[in-house]
């Protein structure tokens, strides 16, 4: 057996041996913590002691038999190998002071010791020592019964001129249960005490050497083992046995990493010490490094000096360095030996301690959670309130954690209510959908009067993000109803409380039925002589109050002060759950005054700050917001990845009536970059119909409106933007900078040959648009000369360019761009198309829109791309398209409208609008006028190009 820094203990144990073979017996004491190495020196004594030729006789005390009268004798006397008459007596014996303990127990007397029958029963070992030198060993003799000690001490005294040796091995973190028996050893001439220690460096290296691999007896490795296990020799052979598991034989350099053989080795000290000191180690490992010794005395329930012993035991195994853990694996494997039951009940009273201490409420609510129940009202408040702060630091996991407890734990109605409007708060930070279920418990009590001021403000809100807003409006009524306890009257500001909801609902929701606006009242710029109370004051610089009054003055014509508005709001205003809408305001106001550049700024600042703080419902607005904005300066690509991570972050049920925002940005940049299935699939994505109410509804429409255009489908698209229109001018929300719906209903009908309708939207969105130089503007002017001859073109087109090239709207560039190149182009200015088609080139690869094609020398003077001569290289064959395919693109490219096609082949003008999707898709081109570039016949140049309109020269067409 391998014995490490035992040596000189071994040595003195052998010395006394001798001595009590040459009639000097004697007794060894040996005491140490738990699982210090004792057992394993008594079992290295005795292979001497075999080897010796002495009787060598041993028992092992527990626990469990400690009120077994005799029961350690009883071993000893189990293995003397007595005669059979000395084994009957002794039998006699033993059952006769077992039978009048148990008899006098049985009395409720104090157990009597038979003096009578110990002396006798001694005398049988003392016969036997005659014969032979005789050891007896008991392990664990703190466990030992009371009579065997009596036993152990009357023989004891005579060892002087006996043979018998008397090896003891005790646990010193017991308590002294025993004190007799070890006062009245001690002091005996022939006793010697060997305490056991722990374990020096020297002794962890010996230990690595033995029973780790080549190479580990390092520095390191020495320190970090001689740190982590306290010199306990089975805390070390746990910790060496984990670095073995975890591959260190594999990699010497791995670091220490405790495993499962050190959880058994720290439950096995624990299961090996008495209660007081395990309690006292739970206690500890729950109650954490920053309670007080008071404190952990009251959450333990006794006393003091109790509490020192047990801690000064749990140093001496090596768990504790000055009163705490020596690693955080040694504490988590003190709480993994806890039964959960019992753990809850700790925590509950470390709770308890806590707060009759006065801690802060994070402290106490960390035991709240672990306890997992909140039965008294103090606890429940203190979750709350710990939630409230948690929520203000960004941890909301922690707020929502504390809040169902709280929750689960209550009875109060009126603070299951206050609960159940915190989780919605909480929990719409991270996905609003999880909070809908509390929405119409929340709406009642709103309804009854009995949620606060503070609570129906935040539930008008939730109910407008999923598009309830009658709901909402019946919510402020019921608030603002008078308080009969104030004989009939409102309290002071009771109106002006809930002004900033009321007056925010009219432009969040224009599009609220006439009897609903009616009900929001007066508009925030209309302040009268009773508007100037302290409440209206502090309304008048509230976030959402400037917000409505920003959007107002878009309204009125976006200009320089939106501009100054909006960054007033954005520098005087910091990100959170109440200001968030503002700030989004703030945002889009920027981007619709025309300033990209400056919202992108703010986007990214504000964005940067929501991830930080770890707010996924902020982040989604805010990535959506950025998409916008990308959106509008051509970054196609970060628009695209900008509305899949706000529609990743936030499922799309999560998202109430605002999901219309980022689905409208997928759909319009598919669609630009000629990814029309990308398209239809985000068009998939369910719209709830209150959005239709909302801008965001509006931006969705356009955007489909897109699509269908881009898919060959005009009337599908002529009806999109003109209802964006009649919902704009019945909301008297007509901005164009938001929708320029008249300009898109233009393309539509120039896309279905009629340019006198697309000209008269044209100069009424110019007209509309005249005040200020912006991409509204500029987007009238390009679609205006596109229903002019090419002689007039060019004015408007370079006006256009101009606005668009200041105010960084590149996508609208590259369409003018391009339409002016064909423009020259047309005018046989051959030289200049080619320099405008190579910057609309260079700017559509920029922006990741499909290149438009160079025009080539032949194409000067063109009076139309359906009458261009076809180019007769680069031909491929025609089974690309089908005939029918072939033949209504063929007459597409010609000019015909829908309806003219399908009149002139005799088919629905929905069958027209399926094949043109199809040729769209194949030739993967976005409009007819790009149509003409992939088509050409097999006729070759010479030929008459009229004459061979035939429908068997359409059938020709193929893809060039």
């Amino acid at each position: 057996m391998n014995l490490v820094e035992r040596g000189e203990e071994l040595s003195i144990m052998e010395h006394m041996l001798g001595s009590s073979a040459g009639g000097h017996g004697g007794v060894v004491l040996v005491s140490g913590a738990v699982a210090s190495g004792k057992t394993a020196l008594l079992r290295a004594f005795e292979t001497r002691v075999n080897a010796s030729g002495t009787l060598h006789l041993q028992a092992t005390a527990s626990d469990a038999e400690s009120d077994l009268p005799l029961g350690v004798m009883g071993q000893l006397l189990l293995g003397a190998d007595l005669p059979a008459a000395d084994a009957r007596r002794a039998a006699r014996l033993v059952e006769l002071i077992a039978g009048s303990a148990q008899s006098r127990r049985a009395a409720g007397e104090l157990p009597a010791v038979a003096m009578n029958e110990i002396p006798e029963l001694c005398g049988i070992l003392l016969e036997k020592a005659r014969e032979r030198p005789l050891v007896l060993s008991i392990d664990d003799a703190h466990h030992a019964d009371e009579h065997s000690l009596e036993c152990l001490l009357y023989l004891a005294r005579r060892l002087a001129v006996s043979r018998i040796l008397v090896v003891l091995g005790e646990n010193s973190g017991f308590l002294a249960g025993h004190a007799r028996l070890r006062v009245d050893l001690l002091r005996l001439p022939g006793c010697r005490n060997i305490r056991l220690g722990p374990l020096q460096r020297s002794g962890v290296a010996e230990m690595i050497s033995v029973f780790g691999e080549p190479g580990w007896r390092t520095r390191k490795l020495v320190s970090e083992i001689h740190h982590m296990g306290g010199g306990s020799p089975l805390l070390t052979r746990a910790l060496i046995e984990d670095h073995r598991a975890a591959g260190a034989g594999t990699t010497p350099s791995a670091g220490l990493v405790p495993g499962e053989s050190f959880v058994r080795a720290v439950a096995t000290c624990l299961y090996r010490s008495d209660l007081a000191t395990r309690r006292t180690a739970w206690a500890l490992a729950v109650a954490g490094p920053d309670m007080s010794l008071a404190e952990l005395v009251e959450v333990l329930g006794a006393s003091r000096e109790s509490l020192l012993r047990s801690l000064r035991a749990l140093n001496e195994a090596g768990l504790l360095d000055a009163g705490w853990f020596r690693h955080d694996a040694g504490r988590a494997a003190v709480l993994r030996s806890l039964e959960p039951a019992d753990r809850a009940r700790v925590e509950a009273r470390c709770a308890q301690v806590l707060h009759e201490h006065g801690a802060a409420a994070a402290a106490v609510v960390r035991h709240l959670i672990a306890a997992e129940t909140a039965d008294a009202p103090w606890a429940r408040r203190t979750l709350i309130e710990a939630a409230e702060r948690a929520l203000a630091d960004d941890e909301v996991d922690l707020a929502l954690t504390c809040l169902r407890i709280a929750r689960d734990s209550g009875t109060d109605p009126h603070q299951a209510l206050e609960i159940r409007a915190a989780l919605t708060r909480a929990g719409w930070r991270v996905n609003p959908a999880g909070v809908a279920q509390h929405l119409p418990e929340l709406t009642a009590a709103a309804l009854d009067g009995r949620l606060g001021a503070r609570h129906a403000d935040e539930l008008v809100g939730h109910l407008l993000w999923f598009g309830r807003a009658e709901r909402a409006l019946d919510v402020l009524r019921a608030v603002e109803r008078p308080d009969p306890a104030r004989q009939g009257r409102p309290g002071p500001g009771a109106r002006y409380r809930h002004d900033c909801p009321r007056r925010w609902m009219t432009y969040a929701y224009p599009g609220l039925p006439a009897s609903a606006r009616a009900c929001l009242g007066r508009s925030p710029e209309h302040t009268t002589a009773q508007d100037t109370s302290p409440q209206h004051a502090a309304l008048a610089r509230s976030p959402h109050q400037r917000a409505a009054t920003l959007v107002k003055a878009l309204l009125d014509g976006p200009g320089d002060d939106v501009v100054v508005r909006a960054e007033q709001i954005l520098q005087s205003t910091r990100l959170d759950d109440g200001t968030l809408t503002p700030l989004l305001v703030a945002l889009n106001s920027l981007v619709l005054a025309d300033r990209p550049a400056t919202a992108a700024f703010w986007c990214e600042t504000l964005l940067k700050e929501a991830v930080e703080r770890r707010a996924p419902m902020w982040q989604a607005l805010l990535a959506a917001a950025k998409g916008r904005i990308e959106l509008r300066t051509g970054a196609l690509v970060a628009a695209q990845e900008s509305a899949r991570a706000a529609l990743a972050l936030v499922p799309a049920d999560g998202w109430g009536v605002a999901v219309a925002s980022p689905v409208a940005t997928a759909v319009s940049t598919g669609t630009v970059m000629g990814r029309l299935d990308e398209a239809a699939a985000h068009l998939g994505v369910p719209v709830p119909d209150a959005a239709f109410q909302t801008a965001d509804g509006l931006l969705y429409l356009r955007a489909r409106g897109h699509y269908y255009l881009a898919a060959g489908r005009p009337y599908a698209a002529l009806d999109d933007f003109l209802t964006v229109g009649d919902l704009m001018r019945r909301w008297d929300f007509d901005l164009p900078a938001l929708v320029p719906w008249r300009t898109d209903a233009a393309e539509a009908h120039l896309s279905l040959g009629d340019r006198d309708r697309a000209r008269a939207l044209a100069e009424e969105q110019l007209a509309l648009s005249d005040r200020g130089n912006g991409c509204a503007r500029a987007v009238s002017l390009r679609v205006l000369a596109g229903t002019l001859a090419a002689a007039h073109r060019p004015p408007l087109l370079g006006e256009a360019i101009e606005i668009l090239r200041d105010r960084g709207h590149r996508l609208e560039l590259v369409r003018a761009l391009d339409e002016s190149a064909r423009t020259q182009r047309e005018l046989g200015k051959v030289g200049q198309a080619r320099a405008l088609a190579r910057k609309a080139q260079r700017l559509a690869g920029e922006c990741g829109v499909p290149v438009p094609s160079m025009p080539s020398a032949a194409d000067a003077g063109s009076p139309h791309p359906a009458e261009q001569p076809w180019s007769s290289g680069n031909r491929r064959h025609p089974d690309e398209l089908s005939n029918a395919e072939l033949r209504v693109a063929t007459l597409a490219v010609r000019g015909h409208t829908n309806r003219q096609i399908a009149d002139k082949l005799c088919i629905t003008i929905s069958t027209v609008e399926q094949h043109l999707t199809r040729a769209y898709r194949k030739l993967a081109v976005q409009r007819r006028a790009d149509l003409a570039a992939k088509l050409s016949p097999l006729a070759g140049p010479g030929e008459d190009r009229e004459g061979a309109a035939t429908h068997d020269a359409c059938d020709r067409l193929h893809v060039g």
